[in-house]
């Protein structure tokens, strides 16, 4: 609407400076229409590269949207006219956003398989742009269109702090990987499942040195007692891997949440502001570290696990609003580790290393890939901002020995300046 309105005004300023009548001459008139579309393609080409952030964007996500109406053509996911020589190709469009691509594509009748022409998208993205898969697909609620989120799954994305400074993050804010910071307020409790040697571990540590950082008040039920080290510096008190200890535990947590409600209810009064979080009240994140949970559980009586379980879902169901936060490590999403009452809760899902199918969907309720996927990388998914896991990449601390107890003191005590 735009461009037609430019184009009608151009015409008017045009006829208005040559002085000339339309139907006085046909040369002059050939020459204004020429003019016209040739002003009106311009406008086209400025307005496209404000949309694709630059001249170049926009051109290639021509060339994309040419590829994409081949591929479809190519595998018949197109409409054919019944009883009419006429073969109908949806309209596409791409565009260029921040470091994704969104690709809208209009539904034609018979077009119902979205995973069909997603995958005709994937094979049509070349060049430059080849490392590029849809990460999400979307069907509109009324019908008729497709809209595919593409991103960069072909570059190595690890986390990789260089210095110990790289490693120092504000409270509530964790770094998961290259050009992935998650709000803990927003995006809360979090799980990892992978086998052994997947990098579940490595993931927890760099999480636990970048709340080390800030002073986020951690609590360890220890698996694997691989956390007990910790206790050179840090409290031994909240680090527990006997069964009753992870009990005591859990519940001076759930304790903690009641006071910490009271605290939000009086400042709501006083406000008299709803809704207010302890992330509003900026209190001091806790967060709960749970490593080899399936380990615990195995270890526990049937009375033990269903406390444990209450203890969790409280955790889990409370905690946002009053800033504790749950992070638990196993091998196995699967229920009888941890219920689905408190997987639902997990705002982020990392899946680490190949796994089957039905891990996937117990994972993400969805399945990913059919191929094995390589050491120390694997999917992740983080409530509403996505439907389709994406590529995720395990931190490397270790590359410039940022993995060792003298690191993770000196984040502790602040002996990073």
């Amino acid at each position: 609407m735009a461009v037609a309105i430019l184009v009608l005004i151009v015409s008017s300023l045009l006829v208005k400076f040559l002085n000339i009548s339309f139907f006085a001459d046909i040369r002059n008139l050939a020459l204004i229409v020429s003019l016209i579309l040739a002003v009106a393609e311009l406008i086209k080409i400025i307005v496209g590269s404000m949309q694709n952030d630059g001249i170049f964007k926009y051109f290639w996500s021509l060339y994309l949207a040419d590829c994409i109406r081949k591929s479809l053509l190519n595998t018949m996911d197109i409409n054919i006219v019944k009883n009419a020589p006429i073969i109908e190709v949806p309209a596409v469009e791409v565009e260029f956003s921040d470091d994704k691509i969104k690709v809208y594509v209009s539904k034609l009748a018979g077009m119902s398989d979205i995973d069909k022409v997603r995958e005709d998208i994937d094979s049509s993205f070349r060049g430059k742009y080849k490392a590029y898969a849809v990460v999400e697909a979307i069907a509109s609620i009324n019908g008729v269109e497709f809209s595919f989120t593409l991103e960069d799954v072909g570059t190595d994305r690890t986390f990789i702090p260089k210095t110990i400074n790289d490693l120092v993050k504000k409270p509530y804010f964790l770094t998961l990987q290259k050009g992935l910071t998650i709000n803990l307020a927003k995006y809360p409790h979090m799980a990892v499942w992978g086998r052994t040697g997947s990098g579940k571990t490595t993931v927890l540590m760099n999480i636990i040195a970048q709340c080390f950082s800030n002073d986020t008040d951690l609590l360890f039920i220890d698996g694997k007692t691989e956390f007990s080290s910790f206790s050179i510096f840090y409290p031994s008190s909240k680090i527990v891997t006997d069964n009753a200890d992870v009990l005591n535990l859990l519940k001076h947590v759930t304790a903690t949440i009641m006071e910490r409600q009271k605290i939000i209810a009086d400042e709501v009064k006083r406000r008299k502001k709803l809704g207010l979080t302890g992330f509003d009240l900026g209190l001091k994140p806790i967060v709960v570290i749970g490593d080899e949970i399936g380990s615990i559980v195995a270890g526990m009586t049937a009375k033990e696990k269903k406390q444990f379980v209450a203890y969790l879902t409280q955790i889990v169901q409370k905690g946002r609003s009053v800033s504790v936060f749950l992070i638990v490590a196993s091998q196995s999403p699967a229920v009888d580790v941890l219920p689905n009452g408190i997987r639902s809760q997990f705002s982020t899902k990392i899946l680490l290393g190949s796994a089957s199918g039905d891990i996937q969907r117990m994972a993400f309720d969805v399945e990913i890939t059919d191929g094995d996927v390589a050491r120390f990388q694997g999917y992740y998914i983080i409530g509403g901002t996505s439907v389709l896991p994406q590529k995720y990449f395990v931190p490397n601390l270790f590359k410039y020995g940022l993995a060792d107890l003298q690191t993770f003191e000196k984040l502790y005590k602040h002996d990073f300046n």
